[in-house]
């Protein structure tokens, strides 16, 4: 499966996105994790530290799940940083190429929960840290070869989009279609390593379609 990336100055891109269940990432969270990689690492807190720290595909990160509200992610993974409906939580390290966990919010309820592996150098080498110990139950975690997913998750859509070089797995229908992204940065040193691990919903879960 191929997923286009819809430039967000084309103003037929909202249209586009709600038409194709495949073009799924909304203009709005696209915007907001601009936004969030501008923000210093200062302004942050740190990473999560969550009792739970299982990766449920599908379903949650950590302990924190979509439709949850602000309050309820906070009691999941502490209070952060938020800017225009994006709240990060960030590690030590270079901006940009430090570990990250985002959670976005549409309408006071979670629709994006992302988190970010770290790397180094300019060849982008994979760099183990606190959120590559976070896994799902059959060992799939950041730092985990692309071919792990495909192992774990038969069911899993392949996705070389711009960006992504990794696996969709799809659940639900709409409006209540959710994926979880498992995505490789396919250059660097360690290309077919996950660089970030993302639970999101369709956006006709939020938008009418």
């Amino acid at each position: 499966m191929t997923v286009s990336r819809v430039p967000i100055s084309d103003p037929r891109s909202s249209e586009r996105l709600l038409a194709n269940p495949r073009l799924i990432h909304p203009i709005a969270l696209a915007a907001a994790a601009v936004v969030c990689l501008a923000v210093p690492i200062g302004a942050a807190a740190q990473l999560p530290r969550p009792r739970n720290a299982v990766i449920v595909p599908g379903a949650s990160i950590a302990g924190v799940k979509l439709d949850m509200t602000q309050s309820q992610v906070f009691s999941k993974w502490g209070s952060t940083h938020c800017s225009s409906g994006t709240c990060t939580w960030q590690g030590p390290g270079k901006p940009g190429q430090n570990e990250r966990a985002t959670v976005s919010f549409v309408h006071g309820k979670a629709v994006q929960v992302t988190i970010n592996a770290s790397f180094t150098g300019l060849n982008e080498k994979f760099k183990p840290g606190l959120l590559s110990r976070w896994k799902t139950s059959r060992g799939v975690s950041l730092g985990s070869l692309k071919s792990a997913v495909a192992r774990a998750y038969p069911q899993a859509k392949p996705n070389v989009a711009e960006g992504v070089q990794g696996f969709d797995l799809f659940q639900g229908r709409r409006p209540n279609l959710r994926f979880t992204r498992f995505s490789t940065p396919g250059i660097g040193a360690t290309p077919n390593r996950l660089r970030y691990i993302e639970l999101a919903w369709d956006t006709c879960h939020y938008f009418k379609c």
